[in-house]
């Protein structure tokens, strides 16, 4: 009796640790399927956990002619509602952004702030049970605006585009649509609900489009210029953790 006892609990144990095995190794690979259930998600980032890299040159050349420069960065708030089905992530996210800067060039400093909203489509060309790479492409609409400020006394009387009046300022404004491509890690674990993202992408606007000059009555010999940015994005994401 003994003896049966003894076999009984290596077998146990063995079973116990063929299962650990079984579900170890389980974890390892992604099972997309037709019967694959979808998830939500959401995304949230920290203050400026989004940055974007900002080239408007035709803006750049028409300040420098007036002894400004634009800031060409920008750091925003990313929010995010993800849909997980398969190999696909479909994502509907607006990014908030304050105002940033400044960066003083000559008599004048200069922040800038973007407001994103944007949908994009992910395919998982690699993916395990906790880590995803995602190829994304997809539309957006974006408003950027550069303020422009006298930060020192001058001379020159500059009415139009910038004011000759220390602490006065004015405000560049550029609404565009867009088209955003961008590669994505994406990690969640099954004991857990939460998870990390990090991305890197470009947008590029469809055309050129004049800046406009907030509360101005003129809007003559503005420059146009297209978006064509580069920006990074990590974020954390929460939802159903069931794959």
């Amino acid at each position: 009796m003994k003896r049966f006892f003894t076999i009984l609990l290596l077998m146990t144990a063995f079973y116990a640790q063929a299962q650990t095995e079984v579900e170890l190794q389980d974890t390892t690979s992604a099972k997309f399927t037709a019967q694959s259930t979808p998830q939500l998600r959401i995304s949230l980032g920290l203050p400026s956990s989004c940055l974007e890299f900002i080239s408007f040159p035709r803006l750049q050349s028409y300040l420098e002619a007036y002894n400004a420069k634009p800031n060409l960065f920008v750091g925003y708030i990313p929010l995010q509602v993800n849909l997980l089905y398969n190999r696909f992530k479909f994502d509907l996210g607006i990014n908030y952004s304050t105002t940033s800067g400044g960066k003083s060039y000559g008599s004048f400093e200069s922040k800038s702030s973007a407001n994103t909203a944007n949908f994009t489509i992910g395919y998982a060309f690699l993916a395990d049970r906790n880590n995803y790479f995602y190829l994304n492409g997809g539309i957006g609409y974006a408003s950027y605006n550069q303020y422009i400020t006298r930060v020192k006394a001058s001379s020159n009387n500059l009415n139009y585009p910038l004011p000759n009046t220390l602490g006065q300022g004015v405000n560049f404004a550029l609404n565009q649509p867009f088209m955003d491509f961008g590669i994505e890690f994406f990690n969640r674990t099954p004991q857990k609900s939460a998870g990390g993202s990090f991305k890197a992408g470009y947008r590029l606007g469809f055309n050129s489009v004049p800046w406009e000059l907030k509360y101005s009555p003129s809007q003559d010999g503005l420059p146009s210029d297209k978006i064509s940015n580069f920006y990074i994005q990590v974020m954390l994401h929460f939802g159903h953790k069931k794959l």
